[in-house]
């Protein structure tokens, strides 16, 4: 199976505690029609950034909420929720990740690294080869004897979807699926399950309409499906949601009924950009919740609890999944404003819940558990350059010291303050992911000397340095892939939200 790894692999990776080194940036070449399986920089004029440790602590410190000894209760509303978008849209963004980098470094944070000396263990194409693997003959252990159905896990209740599903495993529990991270948590592993199941689908409706074609026909063309129906749900269901309208329509131009990219900064020589990977789309770190109510039965449990091992005290996967953890998906996916049966996702805010303090490394392994400081230190690893510099390279005016927040966007001056007042030699020079979460803040909120000032007055979306990252790298690794919807006549047909793909899918 490609690219199989362990937990510690996953989630695990050590650390010293020497000072940081930044490492140089890359150079670039040209005429390259495809990416390849290697990083680079989408700005590789911009300097790279170096944080000292004591930086990086105090900023981590900062990030990470306390633990909340008295949750909101469910009903009432929470501060910390983003109302314009519902919290399975984090878990799809994770499935999104999963499908397109893949960086499978020993544990080592701190040793210098030029990105051209990583391997990205993904293709850089939204094909689902996370899904998929390296197909029926070169991935078997994925599929079902007739090579063209994947295989499907045990049956799951406590769910409205009676054909609810784990995904599949071997006797040590551990899942046969095409990348093992989608494995991390119980909500992005039934996502995974749930295109799972849609594969099935469309192998069965192809061999319905066309008998006659051969196994390895039913399956491309099944897949071909499947995978098109997923670039339709990134392009113009989840990326909408998460960047700005100004920047998405700048990207995205159709003209004549075909898509027609604009890149300014993305080139497929660049390879996959770290700005991307390591900064700009770790956004999803923010929106995870504290709490998830998953279906009727079981009560409200955080993703991470500081314990592995114990399936069922919280969402962690990476073994069998309890009987009656079948997910309801309209806890997670929306019909609409009027739909407030779903959850929210927490704020694209520079805080990160306290379960994300505490991920379920294994004893064996070093590291900190704190997600924020191992985001920090893979960025001084890399040699990052720092927020006000991208935002230089993009040309956009960089937001000011007292407009960089770092908290909680919940109005309450006790839960964030400038970053100058974290720590003051980051004056000038915030990390380029801390840097696009505050940014997010500003797209929302009045943000005055490191207070927010008044109530929300626009949907919360990454602003213009997060949104052209991220914007460009995805309709970049699409425009690079002759056969994905970007690069096909007419419009892509298929459903046209994840609430509706569910549906559909969970009907049949």
């Amino acid at each position: 199976m490609k690219n199989r790894i362990s937990l510690a692999t996953v989630v695990a990776l050590s650390i010293a505690t020497p000072a940081l080194a930044a490492a140089p940036p890359d150079s670039s070449t040209t005429n390259c029609p495809t990416p390849g399986n290697g990083y680079g920089r989408m700005f590789p004029s911009a300097p790279s950034a170096t944080f000292t440790r004591a930086e990086i602590d105090a900023l981590s410190a900062a990030m990470i909420a306390p633990a909340e000894t008295n949750p909101t209760p469910e009903g009432q509303i929470d501060t910390e929720d983003n109302p314009t978008l519902t919290a399975g849209y984090t878990y799809f963004g994770q499935f999104i990740d999963h499908d397109i980098t893949f960086d499978d470094r020993g544990n080592d944070l701190t040793t210098p690294t030029p990105p051209s000396a990583l391997v990205n263990g993904r293709t850089p194409q939204l094909d689902l080869d996370s899904l998929y693997g390296a197909g029926p003959t070169a991935s078997p252990t994925l599929y079902q004897t007739d090579k063209i159905h994947l295989l499907e896990g045990a049956a799951l209740t406590g769910s409205n979807d009676g054909k609810a599903r784990d995904l599949p495993r071997d006797a040590k529990g551990q899942a046969l699926i095409g990348d093992p991270r989608n494995d991390e948590n119980r909500i992005v592993a039934g996502i995974h399950a749930l295109f799972i199941r849609f594969h099935n689908q469309m192998v069965d409706a192809v061999r319905r309409e066309r008998p006659r074609l051969t196994n390895t026909q039913v399956f491309n063309e099944a897949r071909r499906r499947v995978v098109q129906q997923y670039q339709q749900l990134v392009l113009f269901d989840y990326l909408p949601r998460i960047v700005d309208g100004q920047t998405f329509n700048d990207v995205v131009r159709i003209r004549g009924g075909r898509i027609t990219p604009n890149l300014r900064f993305y080139s497929a020589c660049q390879q996959m950009p770290v700005e991307f990977s390591v900064a700009a789309y770790r956004f999803g770190h923010s929106q995870v919740r504290g709490l998830y109510r998953i279906n009727d039965t079981v009560d409200r449990l955080p993703v991470f609890s500081g314990t592995f091992g114990t399936p069922g005290i919280d969402l962690v996967g990476f073994s069998p999944s309890p009987t009656n953890f079948g997910i309801d998906w309209s806890y997670f996916f929306g019909k609409g404003l009027g739909d407030t049966r779903a959850q929210a996702g927490y704020k694209f805010d520079a805080s990160l819940t306290n379960s994300l303090s505490l991920l379920p490394l294994p004893v064996s392994s070093e590291g900190p558990a704190n997600l924020a400081q191992r985001n920090l230190l893979r960025a001084v690893q890399i040699g990052l350059p720092t927020g006000q510099d991208v935002a230089k390279a993009i040309g956009v005016r960089p937001l000011g010291d007292g407009q960089l927040l770092i908290g909680k966007a919940t109005g309450d001056a006790a839960d964030a303050k400038g970053i100058s007042e974290v720590a003051p030699s980051l004056t000038g020079r915030s990390p380029l992911w801390t840097y696009v979460l505050s940014e997010a803040v500003n797209t929302a909120f009045r943000v005055v000397n490191g207070r927010v000032i008044g109530a929300q007055r626009a949907p919360m979306r990454l602003g213009p340095v997060g949104s052209r990252i991220v914007t460009e790298t995805i309709v970049g690794l699409l425009a690079s892939d002759p056969s994905s919807i970007v690069n096909l006549p007419g419009s892509p047909r298929g459903n046209a939200t994840m609430r509706q793909f569910i549906d559909g899918v969970t009907a049949r």
